[in-house]
C-alpha cells in the first residue's frame, strides 16, 4: 500500500538544521497494524506524519499504491488525507468548542453528505464506541477517554484505508488505553493501521508489525505476523468532492457561537473598527460638502429662478427698470432672505423650549411636510429645513408660539415643519402679505454688521446690539472723546448704508456698544439697493439687467470656489482618512489574527480531516465577514443613538441610503481582506506546524 525509499526530513529553525528521518525504507500493507516505538524524539511522529501527509519531506520518495507523492502540492495533500487517511492523536485534536456529534459529523459533511444525512450517519457512530449518553456535550466537558472514543467514532466515519494513531494512549490510565487498544483493533479491519507508542507492551497484543526508531532511523524491523502484499498500482483519488454551500455557512456559524468568549471579543474589536470608520467616512462626506457645496455660501437660498441684482457702486436702482422684465415675484431690499434671525419657540412667555438660527422669506418654497400643516394665514409659520437638515428633532416645535429676540412679543406660531432642497439654511416661511411686525422684532435679533471708523482709520466691526425703546444710541467709552467718528452699516459686506443715531459716551464702558432705534425697518423707504427676482426666464432677464449696467448674481449657477487653500485641505483630510483606515487595517488585523490564531488547533483540526485551502478559506471568510457585518449594525446603532441624544454628531445629516449602502459595503470588504489576508498566514504552514500554534507565533 505504501512504500518508501531513502526518505529524509529535516528541520531548519534560526538557520540550525536538525535531522528528522535518514533514508527511510518500509514497505507498508493493508491489514497490518505497526507498532512504532522509540525514545522520546527518536523520529517516531515524524515518520507518522510525512507517511501521512500532515508533514513535507526533502529527499526520497514515498509511493501510495504505487503512485508517486513528491509532486503533491498542498491541495494534493489535503485531499489525500481526506480520502485515505483517519487520525487518532494523543491530544485527542478534536475540536473542543464542537459537541460530541458536531465532531462526527465534520468528516461526513466534508465527503459530500447533506446535513440531516451526516447526522443520522454519525448518530449510528457514536453508538458503536458507546457515547451515546454524551451525544450533545461539548469536547470540553468529555473525560480522555470519551475523547479518544470521540475521535474513533470520527475515524470511522471518515472510512479511510489508514488509521494513523500517535500516542492514542499517552493521557489515558491503563485500564482506559486497554479498552481504546481493543476499540482501535475493532475498528482496524481491512486498514493499514499506524499506532505510535512509547508503551509497546499496551499494543503488543494487536500488533502485526514493530518498527523501533533511533536518531530518525529504522534499527528494527520485525514482522511479527505476515501481511499480504499487493503491488497492484491503482490510481489515487484527488479530486475535490463537492460541498453543499449551505454546509460552509452552518460551519461558519457553528463556529462563532460556539466559541462565544471569542465571538464577543472579535465583535469588540470589529465594533470600535466599525465605529471609527463610519465616523471618518461621515467626516468626510461633511468636509467634501462644506468645500463643494451646490450654491455660493453668500446665498443660502438656491431657487433655480432666483436673481439677486445691485449696482456695482452699490448705489441704487431704478424700480421702472426692474419691472419692465419678464417676472413671477420682486422683492426690493429682501436682505432678511440672507440673514440670520434667532427665534423662541415657546407655549407662553415663560417657558423656552427651542431656539433656532433661521432665515426668514415670503417666497414660496418647494418642500415636503414632515409634521403639522401649512401655515394659512397671517401669524402662521412653517419651519423649513435642508433636506439633507435632521428636521425630524424640531417636530416638536409645532403649535408653538413664536418669539423673537429678547423682546418676547409673540409674532405668530409654527402651524408645521418640512424640508426642502431648495435651500441650504433653515428658513421661517410665511405665505401671507409683508408682516411688518416680525420683520421690525427680527431685525434686532439679525446678524448685522456695524463697523465703526475712528479717525479715519481701519473700521472695526460692532457685535453687541440691543434694542433701545425710542431712538438709536452708539455708546462710546470715554476715550472716543474728540474722535472722528463713523457708523456704518453692512449687510453681506455689499451695501453701505448710513444710519441716524446720537452719540453718548460712558466712563465704565471699555468697548463701543450699538443700542438700535426700534423704528429701523431696512426694507421701507424710497431707495432700493437691491432686488430679488423670480423668473422663469432666468437667462433673459440676466442678459437683460446686464446690458442695463447692473451686476446679477444667480445663486443656483454660483458654485463656491472652493480656492487652493480650501482644495489643499479637503486634499489633506481625504489624505489622513485615507492614512488612518490603512492604520486601522493593520491594526485590527494584528489585533484579530491574535484572536483567530487561538482557533488555530481547530482549523488545524479540520485540515487533518482533508478540508483543503478553498473550502477553509470559504468558511474563514463568511465568519469574519458576518462577525464584522454584524459589528457595522452596532456601530450604526451606537452612531444614531448618540445622533440623537446629543449634538456633537451633526455629521448623521449625511445618512442616507446610500451612504449607508457605501459603509455596509465597505466594510463587508474589509473584513473580507482581513479573512484574505488571515487564510494566507494559515495555509502558508503546513498541517503539523498549525497544530503546534507556530502560526500564532510566526504571525
Amino acid at each position: 500500500m505504501i512504500e518508501l525509499k531513502n526518505v529524509s526530513k529535516y528541520y531548519t529553525n534560526n538557520g540550525v538544521v536538525t535531522l528528522g528521518l535518514r533514508n527511510i525504507n518500509l514497505k507498508l500493507n493493508t491489514g497490518e497494524i505497526v507498532a512504532i516505538t522509540g525514545d522520546s524524539g527518536s523520529g517516531k511522529s515524524t515518520l507518522l506524519n510525512v507517511i501521512t501527509a500532515v508533514d513535507t519531506y526533502e529527499e526520497g520518495e514515498i509511493l501510495f499504491e504505487g503512485n508517486e507523492t513528491s509532486y503533491f502540492n498542498q491541495n494534493d495533500m489535503d485531499m489525500f488525507r481526506k480520502n485515505n487517511v483517519s487520525f487518532i492523536f494523543q491530544n485527542y485534536n478534536i475540536i473542543d468548542s464542537y459537541t460530541v456529534l458536531e465532531n462526527v459529523m465534520l468528516p461526513l459533511l466534508l465527503s459530500g453528505h447533506t446535513h440531516e444525512d451526516a447526522k443520522t450517519e454519525a448518530k449510528k457512530i457514536i453508538e458503536k464506541v458507546g457515547l451515546s449518553k454524551r451525544i450533545n456535550h461539548r469536547g470540553t466537558k468529555l473525560s480522555g477517554g470519551e475523547k479518544q472514543r470521540c475521535v474513533i467514532a470520527r475515524a470511522l466515519a471518515s472510512d479511510s484505508k489508514i488509521l494513523a494513531c500517535d500516542e492514542p494512549t499517552g493521557n489515558l490510565d491503563s485500564e482506559t488505553g486497554e479498552e481504546i487498544i481493543k476499540l482501535i483493533a475493532e475498528v482496524a479491519k481491512d486498514k493499514l493501521v499506524l499506532i505510535v507508542t512509547h508503551n509497546y507492551a499496551q499494543v503488543s497484543s494487536i500488533a502485526t508489525r514493530r518498527i523501533k526508531i533511533s536518531d530518525g532511523e529504522v534499527i528494527e524491523d520485525i514482522c511479527l505476523k505476515e501481511a499480504v502484499e499487493n503491488d497492484q498500482k491503482k490510481v489515487v483519488s484527488l479530486s475535490e468532492q463537492k460541498v453543499k454551500k449551505s454546509i460552509y455557512l452552518k460551519l461558519a456559524l457553528q463556529n462563532i457561537f460556539s466559541t462565544p468568549k471569542k465571538t464577543i471579543f472579535s465583535l469588540l474589536v470589529f465594533l470600535v473598527i466599525s465605529f471609527i470608520s463610519l465616523l471618518l467616512y461621515l467626516m468626510m462626506l461633511e468636509q467634501s460638502y462644506d468645500t463643494y457645496s451646490s450654491v455660493n455660501e453668500a446665498y443660502s437660498l438656491k431657487d433655480e429662478e432666483r436673481l439677486i441684482v445691485y449696482n456695482r457702486d452699490h448705489s441704487p436702482l431704478h424700480k421702472e427698470t426692474l419691472e419692465q422684465v419678464q417676472h413671477k415675484e420682486i422683492y426690493y431690499n429682501a436682505f432678511y432672505e440672507e440673514t440670520n434671525i434667532t427665534i423662541r419657540c415657546r407655549e407662553d412667555s415663560s417657558t423656552p423650549y427651542y431656539v433656532y438660527n433661521v432665515k426668514l422669506t415670503y417666497h414660496e418654497l418647494k418642500h415636503e411636510l414632515i409634521s403639522g400643516n401649512e401655515s394659512s394665514k397671517e401669524g402662521e409659520y412653517l419651519l423649513v429645513f435642508p433636506e439633507h437638515y435632521y428636521a425630524y428633532d424640531f417636530i416638536q416645535a409645532v403649535n408653538k408660539n413664536v418669539f423673537v429676540s429678547e423682546s418676547l412679543i409673540n409674532v405668530g406660531k409654527i402651524v408645521g415643519v418640512g424640508t426642502s432642497d431648495e435651500i441650504t439654511s433653515p428658513y421661517l416661511l410665511c405665505y401671507e402679505t409683508f408682516h411688518r411686525t416680525l420683520l421690525n422684532e427680527s431685525v434686532y435679533a439679525m446678524n448685522l454688521k456695524y463697523y465703526l471708523s475712528v479717525d479715519q482709520q481701519e473700521e472695526v466691526q460692532i457685535y453687541t446690539q440691543v434694542k433701545a425703546e425710542e431712538k438709536s444710541i452708539l455708546c462710546l467709552p470715554l476715550s472716543y472723546q474728540n474722535k472722528d467718528i463713523k457708523l456704518t452699516y453692512c449687510i453681506n459686506n455689499l451695501y453701505s448704508l448710513d444710519m441716524d443715531y446720537v452719540i453718548q459716551y460712558d466712563e465704565i464702558i471699555t468697548e463701543p456698544i450699538l443700542y438700535i432705534g426700534n423704528m429701523m425697518n431696512l426694507s421701507s423707504g424710497d431707495k432700493i439697493y437691491e432686488a430679488v427676482i423670480y423668473t422663469n426666464q432666468v437667462k433673459l432677464v440676466r442678459n437683460q439687467l446686464e446690458q442695463a449696467g447692473y451686476m446679477v448674481s444667480v445663486p443656483s449657477d454660483m458654485k463656491v470656489d472652493a480656492g487652493m487653500f480650501n482644495l489643499a485641505v479637503l486634499y489633506l483630510f481625504l489624505a489622513l482618512v485615507i492614512l488612518a483606515l490603512i492604520c486601522l487595517f493593520f491594526i485590527s488585523y494584528i489585533i484579530l489574527a491574535r484572536i483567530y490564531a487561538s482557533k488555530n488547533k481547530d482549523y488545524g483540526v479540520l485540515r487533518t480531516l482533508g478540508m483543503v485551502k478553498k473550502q477553509l478559506g470559504r468558511i474563514v471568510i463568511l465568519e469574519v465577514m458576518a462577525t464584522g457585518f454584524l459589528s457595522s449594525i452596532f456601530a450604526l446603532l451606537i452612531f444614531l443613538i448618540l445622533y440623537h441624544t446629543t449634538s456633537s454628531f451633526g455629521m448623521g445629516d449625511y445618512l442616507n441610503i446610500g451612504t449607508l449602502s457605501l459603509y455596509f459595503i465597505s466594510m463587508i470588504i474589509f473584513s473580507f481582506f482581513i479573512a484574505k489576508r488571515f487564510n494566507r498566514r494559515l495555509f502558508k504552514f503546513s498541517v503539523n506546524t498549525t497544530m503546534k500554534g507556530e502560526v500564532a507565533r510566526n504571525d
